[in-house]
């Protein structure tokens, strides 16, 4: 005989570990993935070029990080974030600057290299570049240090600034470059550009995206050109994507720039 199914079935139990894992999937990856990740080689670096918005011309690459694809860390904002959580934070950071001078110089040192390094990382590297190693790999391929452009994210986050221009002291006696990254998202600081007298500023993308619709943001991009010209450093327009965003920008004398326009990273 078959008995027809009961109204009242069994309630069906709630696992939190699961619902941790299903709302973030790194949960479910072991206690150290970024050190694993680390250990056994499987982080890369993807390059996207950087040009001349006049003639098309590539004048460098940034070097980004990313994990394993289809990996849960395989996107940077969440590879960092693990870091911090393992407190490799700093080590990731280097690990990222080797690795992207080690590809530069496999694909032959073509323009410039952006490679990215928190205030605190830089300063904390400056005052231990031996142990790091990245000196030693420097000369060890013979890279051009002029064509490096060492690029300060989370400036924001200052908390010595007397240290951190001695870092960047240092960064000028080997012949290296500095860039500020995300001029204007909010957190940038006008004094940070005006002591530290960076070569490049990148400006925040929001400045780019619709420009030839935003009269304001044509006045700001006009201001900020104005400020660069009277530091001697070069203003690097970010998150260009398309081509009357590039006609603006390009008419309003902006040299170089930075978007899906120009290229991917890969």
């Amino acid at each position: 005989m078959i008995r027809p199914a009961s109204p009242f079935a069994a309630p069906r139990l709630f696992s939190v570990h699961g619902a941790l894992a299903a709302r973030d999937p790194v949960a479910g990856l072991g206690p150290d993935p970024v050190a694993e990740l680390m250990a056994e080689g499987r982080l890369s670096t993807h390059y996207q070029p950087l040009g001349r918005l006049c003639s098309g011309e590539v004048m460098g690459h940034e070097a980004l990080l990313r994990g394993p694809q289809g990996h849960a860390l395989a996107a940077p904002d969440a590879l960092f974030a693990a870091a911090a959580r393992e407190g490799l934070a700093y080590e990731l950071e280097v690990q990222a600057v080797k690795l992207a001078l080690m590809g530069w110089h496999a694909q032959g040192q073509k323009g410039h290299l952006f490679v990215n390094l928190s205030a605190g990382a830089l300063t904390q590297l400056v005052a231990h570049p031996v142990a790091q190693g990245i000196w030693s790999l420097i000369r060890q391929h013979g890279l051009p240090t002029q064509r490096l452009v060492v690029e300060i994210t989370e400036h924001e986050r200052v908390a010595d600034l007397p240290r951190l221009r001695q870092a960047v002291e240092v960064l000028k006696r080997l012949n290296v470059q500095l860039a500020l990254d995300d001029f204007g998202d909010g957190r940038s600081s006008l004094r940070l550009w005006a002591e530290l007298k960076p070569d490049f500023v990148k400006i925040d993308k929001y400045f780019t995206r619709d420009i030839a619709t935003h009269p304001d943001k044509v006045q700001t991009i006009t201001a900020l050109r104005r400020i660069a010209e009277t530091f001697g450093t070069q203003m690097v327009v970010e998150g260009l994507e398309t081509t009357e965003e590039l006609r603006v920008l390009r008419d309003l004398g902006i040299e170089l720039g930075q978007g899906y326009l120009l290229g991917r990273p890969q």
